[in-house]
């Protein structure tokens, strides 16, 4: 079928520019068919920005050997992973992401980039959903997706047929941790370690994770404020020691000072009262000891311990949550989220509590006013 004829007044118009509306340019470039707007311009304006376009075109492809082209049709997805880059990114996340791209490897390592399909990547994907690893399945998409971008970059590639798959829409299983079963814990916890309650508390009082409260160091309160840097995302963050929680009527400077008073010389708030197996008196604990302590306290509490069984994470939340009724305390800034999505994520209570319905002051009455 022969190709749409031009319009006559835009005979002379270069390749690739077009008016979708009168007076409002684009530009297609040809090598992936993507749009870029130019907007709103004169004609002749606009027909200068185009060609100057084409000459980038014309000279990228010139500049290619049909060698090298040829090469670049040879590449396969497990030649672009080795490509994606590492500078700057954390050892922890080096070492997550070598499981996912092992997985994608095994799966399509061998498919040429110029060659996936939205196919590929759905047979791919959807029987790890169907065995409800929605989790994983997200993850290993997330990843499909980026390093597809880096073979648009890199000109190996054209398009992203990951785009098109569904998007797994994982369950969060595990349950929020009311106040009434940190009391339950924080009670069983010297029957687990000594150091346990220490952790617990300072984990509720200052709203920092697992990894900021392992590695709190006593070096990092200075006058009346601690400063501590989230290693997740390398966040700092200023607290004051005059912190209050109404909820067990203590300050982040009590908690900080029961830390302390423990007898035993340790540059770690969170340590080792004793030696216990390869662990020296004073050393910090490990984060995995910090959760399995809490998770063999909350059995002791009476707590059924399966997959919805709250972490020890779950003390971000609730330290959210119990500041949020105190209306004195900006949460936001203190668990160190920079969007207002993610604040709102660890305020939800995934349905252990009500909704409340507060009333504000009106006409001299307050929301515990009742009518005489």
């Amino acid at each position: 079928m022969a190709a749409r004829p031009r319009i006559r007044k835009r005979a002379n118009w270069p390749e690739h520019l077009h008016e979708p509306r009168p007076g409002y340019f684009v530009w297609r470039d040809p090598r992936d068919g993507k749009t870029h707007v130019l907007g709103r311009m004169p004609l002749a304006q606009a027909m200068h920005e185009a060609q100057e376009a084409n000459m980038i075109v014309e000279k990228s492809l010139a500049t290619r050997t049909l060698a090298e082209r040829l090469t670049e049709q040879q590449k396969t997805i497990a030649d672009l992973i080795e490509r994606m880059p590492t500078d700057g990114v954390k050892a922890s996340t080096l070492q997550i992401r070598g499981y996912i791209d092992g997985a994608i490897k095994k799966a399509i390592g061998n498919v040429k980039c110029a060659e996936l399909t939205t196919k590929q990547v759905a047979d791919f994907i959807e029987p790890i959903i169907a065995s409800g690893k929605k989790r994983w399945a997200q993850s290993i998409r997330n990843r499909l997706m980026a390093i597809v971008r880096r073979g648009n970059s890199l000109g190996w590639m054209t398009g992203n047929p990951v785009t098109e798959t569904e998007r797994p829409k994982p369950k969060t299983k595990r349950r929020r941790l009311t106040f009434e079963e940190f009391q339950a814990i924080y009670e069983k916890a010297p029957e687990v370690n000594d150091w346990l309650q220490n952790a617990m508390l300072l984990a509720l009082v200052s709203g920092q994770d697992r990894s900021t409260i392992g590695r709190w160091q006593r070096s990092f309160s200075s006058g009346d404020v601690a400063v501590v840097q989230r290693s997740k995302t390398s966040v700092k963050i200023e607290i004051p020691l005059a912190l209050r929680l109404d909820a067990i009527g203590m300050s982040l400077g009590d908690v900080i000072a029961k830390c302390k008073s423990t007898g035993v010389v340790s540059k770690y708030l969170i340590h080792h009262i004793r030696n216990q197996g390869r662990a020296k008196t004073g050393t910090h604990v490990k984060l995995g000891s910090i959760s399995q302590a809490f998770a063999d306290a909350r059995t002791l509490a009476g707590i059924k311990n399966d997959d919805s069984a709250p972490t020890f994470h779950e003390l971000r939340s609730l330290s959210k949550r119990l500041y949020d009724a105190q209306r004195d305390v900006d949460t936001k800034a203190l668990l160190g989220h920079m969007t207002d999505a993610m604040a709102e994520m660890y305020a939800d209570s995934r349905g252990i509590a009500p909704i409340k319905v507060t009333i504000g002051e009106r006409d001299g009455t307050t929301k515990n006013s009742k009518a005489s």
